[in-house]
């Protein structure tokens, strides 16, 4: 039996925004029902290149006219709450890209309107949509490594993100994903933690976080925007008392221990991530419950451990979350 076609609404057209149509568009269920942007040229763009019916300047106006069954989220930052707020008023399903919101405050304030509300929030983590990351994880959890002692993460970037982005923190922008993966890896809080920056007067450097969870787990996050040429491969590692699993992103997974192997990772990994992030969102729409993977509580706990790493980026002093 073919399934029901769903009418989808999408707010934010610039790059991010337009990723997400486009894979919308390549769904023979879906019917983008409209954007909403306040940039004209943007919209009325993405409307002429996705085959959106209608455009909007904003979001609430598009939410009302339209009534779709589902929304996303893609808009700037600043924008998230407010928007995801509008949606949970009306019922509406949502998909929130991150942040969720600027603060753990904001995404309390999330999870009280969807507790009030018959639609869900899924969050935007798109790393845990990820096949490779996802059996990484498996691996680390099934107790095949035995207990979880340290959570190791890098993440580098060449200095021209220093240019780009100067007006936002490489913790932000980049370690996010890292700090996220940590917390979904090992199911805790961030309790204490350490973050010290070298130089610690510019983003072009290099950025350490050293923490404990609250599932007496160890942190080592390091993030560099200082690299003038091509940069190492992401890498997360996570030792247990029986082993250890790691991943350089995209090319292998290793694990060591009584099963020592390697995996190779499929090519397209990347490029299929935000088409099972959004099928994933749709299942969820159809079913009318929220589908799992990545709840609004696992954001806002993501959201507090950035607020405790740069809080003692600031002080140079050990917090406690």
């Amino acid at each position: 039996m073919p399934q029901q076609t769903l009418k989808i609404a999408v707010a934010g057209a610039g790059a991010f925004g337009r990723e997400h149509l486009a894979v919308l568009a390549r769904r023979d269920d879906v019917t983008i029902a409209g954007v909403a942007d306040v940039n004209q040229a943007a919209r009325e763009a993405a409307t002429s290149d996705f085959g959106v019916e209608e455009s909007f300047a904003d979001a609430e106006t598009m939410l009302d006219a339209v009534r779709p069954g589902g929304l996303i989220v893609a808009s700037p930052g600043f924008t998230h709450l407010p928007i995801a707020m509008a949606a949970l008023h009306r019922d509406i399903p949502v998909l929130v890209e991150k942040p969720v919101g600027l603060s753990a405050a904001e995404a309390d304030a999330l999870i009280a309107a969807e507790a009030r509300s018959r639609a869900f929030v899924l969050p935007g983590h798109i790393l845990r949509f990820s096949t490779p990351y996802r059996e990484m994880v498996e691996i680390a959890r099934s107790g095949e490594i035995g207990t979880i002692l340290a959570v190791k993460g890098r993440k580098h970037r060449d200095d021209s993100h220093a240019v780009r982005y100067a007006d936002i923190d490489p913790v932000l922008m980049t370690m996010v994903h890292d700090i996220d993966l940590t917390l979904w890896i090992t199911g805790g809080t961030l309790e204490s933690v350490l973050t010290l920056r070298r130089p610690s007067d510019t983003v072009r450097s290099e950025t350490i976080v050293t923490g404990s969870d609250s599932a007496g787990v160890l942190w080592n996050l390091t993030n560099a925007w200082a690299i003038p040429t091509e940069c190492p491969a992401d890498r997360i590692e996570i030792v247990g008392d029986q082993g250890s699993v790691e991943m350089e992103a995209w090319r292998t997974i290793r694990v060591y221990g009584r099963r020592a192997r390697q995996i190779d990772v499929a090519p397209g990994a990347i490029d299929d991530m935000l088409a099972v992030e959004i099928g994933t969102f749709l299942d969820g729409v159809r079913s009318g419950e929220h589908p799992g993977v990545v709840t609004l509580t696992d954001a806002r706990n993501g959201l507090a451990a950035m607020e405790a790493i740069l809080a003692s980026l600031a002080t140079g002093q050990v917090v406690t979350a």
